[in-house]
């Protein structure tokens, strides 16, 4: 009798540390959000159809397999661009690409990015701009 009851109190306190395991961590994901959320700005680069979350803080733009952003046309070289963000501020940078890196139609090797710049890699021109919020 007593070990069953001693099993018993084993399984609720169990239950009971997994669910506070389980509150930190959705309050850790939350916080980790809103960090997130100021180093990046809440930034995202678009083109007709396809949207591209920028969810880190070092993001390769090319045509191979292993780039983050990965544009499919030969107009654009395999590691064609990378951009970083520091503080709220991205900026990105031609890492030696053929057809180069233009913002608002003026080529850079290095530039600060803003709000509703036009970003031209090869035949690929993305807008960059704030993330839509989902309206409910």
């Amino acid at each position: 009798m007593l070990g069953s009851m001693l099993c018993g109190i084993a399984a609720l306190l169990s239950c009971v540390c997994a669910l506070v395991l389980m509150g930190t961590a959705y309050r850790e994901k939350a916080t980790g959000k809103r960090r997130w959320s100021k180093i990046a700005g809440d930034m995202e680069l678009v083109e007709p159809g396809v949207t591209y979350p920028l969810e880190c803080d070092e993001i390769i733009i090319g045509r191979h397999a292993s780039a983050d952003i990965r544009l499919m046309d030969m107009s654009v070289s395999r590691y064609h661009a990378i951009m970083t963000v520091a503080g709220g501020i991205w900026r990105i940078e031609d890492n030696g690409s053929t057809t180069g890196v233009y913002i608002n139609d003026a080529r850079v090797k290095s530039a600060r990015l803003r709000e509703n710049d036009v970003v031209q890699l090869g035949k690929y021109r993305l807008l960059f701009r704030k993330k839509k919020t989902k309206e409910i």
